[in-house]
């Protein structure tokens, strides 16, 4: 849906039109629900937090005017509720686990746990839509371990192309995780 599109139909959604919300909805619910599910790994967990999403921009359509990006406000609202999520289950293992103890130092908090999940998925996201020798060979070097002169011999390239692949392979991952950096954080 592109964003002109989207802007007409959240005006339309905070006046309280249901045709406009469910174009949205069946638009961005899969989206949202994707996401959720690469960080929580749980399927129907994820499907009730993306429905719990979409009843309150529902119920707070009003103040849907005031949102410049519907994109980063529905990323931050999913980001958001998997945190709660998160804390949520946190504290129910705590209450039935009263001998809980973890380590302060090897404590990692939940935003930061969620916050590498959200590198990982990107980075698999962005390998998953570069170019397939691109991709074949940044997989070889980076979850398989193969070093730059077996890709070659492997592949029968030079060892130097190998280098280019993964150098530009690098470089993209670096931009999108930029990108995300600048955009919603």
């Amino acid at each position: 849906m592109n964003s002109l599109k989207t802007i007409e139909l959240i005006e339309l959604i905070s006046d309280g039109d249901r045709n406009a919300f469910r174009s949205v909805f069946l638009s961005y619910f899969p989206k949202v629900k994707y996401f959720i599910v690469h960080l929580i790994k749980e399927e129907a967990a994820a499907e009730d937090i993306s429905q719990d999403i979409f009843i309150k921009i529902w119920e707070n359509r009003v103040s849907l005017k005031e949102i410049q990006s519907f994109d980063a406000y529905i990323y931050k609202m999913a980001k958001n509720a998997v945190i709660n999520e998160f804390k949520k289950k946190d504290l129910e293992e705590k209450y039935y686990n009263y001998n809980y103890s973890s380590s302060q130092e090897n404590y990692i908090s939940i935003e930061e746990e969620l916050f590498a999940k959200e590198i990982r998925l990107l980075t698999e996201l962005t390998v998953s839509k570069m170019p397939e020798q691109r991709r074949k060979i940044y997989e070889m070097s980076r979850m398989e371990g193969i070093k730059n002169e077996d890709i070659a011999k492997k592949l029968g390239i030079t060892k130097k192309t190998v280098e280019n692949h993964i150098n530009l392979a690098l470089k993209e991952i670096r931009k999108t995780i930029s990108f995300m950096l600048l955009f919603f954080i």
